[in-house]
């Protein structure tokens, strides 16, 4: 069982193994570029020499030494977006702030300046006819070499756009099905880099052709009077284009391998004790699946009882087991509060967000039937009936005297013009564009967090079916209405999400993030009640649950099972 002491502990081991792979496959890469870039099959053994003398000269070490400082940084700040609890935007305002934080505006800075660094120190360590920014031409004077300031000037624009097309955008970490062996998963996940590296950096490349074709001789005489440099007699040929193209691709190659090693280290599975030995100096797992502060600690938690419930029978054992002395199952009972309180959270989440204001039907007026006489009695008064006219007369001649006031009427008036004239105002200036709440933006941040509760139930729920051969006290048992009944009530909250017009198969198709964690989440609670009923199945009528629990499990779960 792995040992830590904190969650910072823990975190902080993750992150410097992603940060150190990150740094050093920066420098395989450019000795594999070097390795390309010298190549000789005529002369092998010089074409070895060369590579060798390449990357252990005191100048190539000069060049890298700054470029894999900037790459450290990166990472180290990347780092944040990982781990630390994000701030959650409702509106469209709380999204602009965010995107303009200090945070984001010294990410943007470092993307752009390793797209810059990158692109110049391939090009400097290369003998190619880029390997200058500046040459001397005409004498002594120094003329600007234009192909390499095309290229360095491309480094900037594809950190850019990556930066607001990619990163900003999709920062998630996506846990495998399947946990394989760090170097399977390396293996498995290179050649899709390199494709999507190669496809996604097309555009880029394309935008930046463009932009340049319009305003380049603008930017180059600009950089040429601000340096005093003249202009060189020869142009860069078409080629520079599958120059531009390959630098960008290799650009985002290394972004995404960056993000493939946070992601591989971050989701490698942790097991936490369960048994606290050591109060305040271990993690357990039942405190860590409400650990809010820490997502992805609380992910791991949630993930590491999923896979105990179902591999790992000696661990759960512990959940089975009483205290001595005193006899308490304290393992027990502290799993199902944190596990009840995670679903009950979630529950109340959704149905905060998807039950809309009920409207208020005014009942209508049932007056009492009129007793009608026979035709000949037509004229005759009945006196079984109340005389309204009269007890009305009765009661207001007895009543203190009625005070008219116009007062409620014209306030009334007053508020409804203003409230007119603001939505108008929302309507012409764009307040509620701006800071009305996102459609269904508490939908999306609930399944955004769906794999807690797809791990959490299902490993509860294994648990529950475990404990009829291995719990021999018999502490499941007195635990199961509630824990049936929390997860009734969220499989019936999940099932109104059926009627979200946004989460809808038309709406947004098959592909869609939201729609297929909808599918997962709902998948999963079903799946853990339908184990719990057909492990439990000859002792259902027993359980102390209400009419309602009781028939929805009926219909719902057993019948259409």
């Amino acid at each position: 069982m792995e040992q830590t002491c904190t969650y910072k502990d823990l975190l902080l081991r993750k992150l410097s193994y992603a940060v150190t792979s990150s740094v050093f496959s920066q420098l395989f890469i450019l000795q594999f570029y070097v390795f390309l870039f010298n190549t000789n099959v005529f002369y092998p053994l010089e074409w070895m020499q060369r590579t060798f003398r390449t990357m252990t000269s005191i100048s190539t070490w000069i060049f890298m030494v700054p470029f894999l400082a900037i790459i450290f940084a990166q990472c180290v700040i990347c780092a944040k977006d990982y781990v630390v609890k994000s701030s959650y935007c409702s509106t469209r305002f709380q999204k602009f702030l965010r995107a303009f934080s200090l945070h984001n505006i010294i990410l943007l800075l470092l993307h752009i300046i390793v797209g810059a660094t990158s692109t110049w120190l391939f090009l400097s360590i290369s003998d190619g006819q880029y390997n200058n920014l500046t040459e001397v031409c005409k004498g002594d004077a120094y003329c600007l070499n234009e192909g390499s300031f095309f290229l360095i000037l491309s480094g900037l624009w594809t950190g850019f756009y990556f930066f607001l097309k990619v990163y900003v955008a999709e920062k998630n970490l996506a846990f495998p099905v399947i946990h394989q062996r760090k170097f399977l998963q390396l293996k498995s996940q290179l050649g899709p880099i390199i494709r999507e590296s190669a496809h996604l950096s097309f555009w880029p490349s394309f935008y930046f052709g463009l932009i340049y074709f319009i305003v380049g001789d603008l930017l180059a005489s600009i950089f040429k009077d601000a340096f005093a440099l003249l202009d060189r007699e020869e142009r860069p040929t078409a080629l520079i284009y599958s120059h531009l193209w390959f630098f960008s691709a290799l650009y985002y190659f290394n972004m995404n391998l960056m993000r493939f090693y946070f992601n591989l280290f971050l989701t490698e599975p942790v097991q936490f004790p369960v048994v606290n030995a050591q109060l305040g100096t271990s993690l357990t797992l039942q405190d860590s699946i409400t650990n809010y502060d820490w997502p992805i600690v609380q992910n791991l938690a949630c993930l590491d009882l999923h896979l105990l419930s179902r591999w790992s029978p000696v661990r759960r054992q512990a959940f089975f087991a009483l205290s001595n002395p005193g006899g308490h199952p304290h393992n027990w009972n502290s799993l199902v509060e944190n596990v009840l309180k995670l679903v009950t959270e979630y529950t109340q989440l959704l149905n905060k967000t998807i039950d809309l204001p009920e409207k208020k039907v005014v009942p209508p007026i049932i007056q009492a039937p009129i007793i009608q006489g026979p035709d000949k009695f037509r004229n005759l008064r009945n006196m079984a009936l109340l005389d309204e006219d009269c007890y009305s007369y009765i009661d207001i001649s007895k009543s203190a005297p009625v005070e008219f006031s116009f007062k409620p009427n014209v306030l009334d008036g007053i508020s409804a013009k203003l409230k007119s004239i603001w939505n108008f105002l929302k309507l012409i200036t764009g307040v509620n564009f701006l800071f009305g709440e996102l459609p269904q933006a508490n939908v999306r941040k609930c399944l955004a967090n769906g794999n807690l509760i797809i791990w959490s139930s299902q490993g509860i729920s294994d648990i529950i079916a475990a404990s009829l051969d291995e719990d021999k006290f018999g502490i499941v048992q007195k635990d199961l209405p509630v824990i049936i009944s929390s997860l009734v009530q969220l499989k019936q909250s999940l099932d109104k999400l059926n009627k979200v017009p946004a989460l809808t198969r038309k709406m947004v198709g098959y592909d869609d993030f939201n729609y297929r964690m909808k599918g997962a989440v709902t998948a999963a609670v079903r799946r853990s009640l339908f184990n719990i009923c057909r492990s439990f199945n000859d002792y259902l009528r027993d359980i102390p649950l209400s009419k309602d629990i009781f028939q929805y499990l009926q219909v719902q779960i057993i019948c259409k099972s």
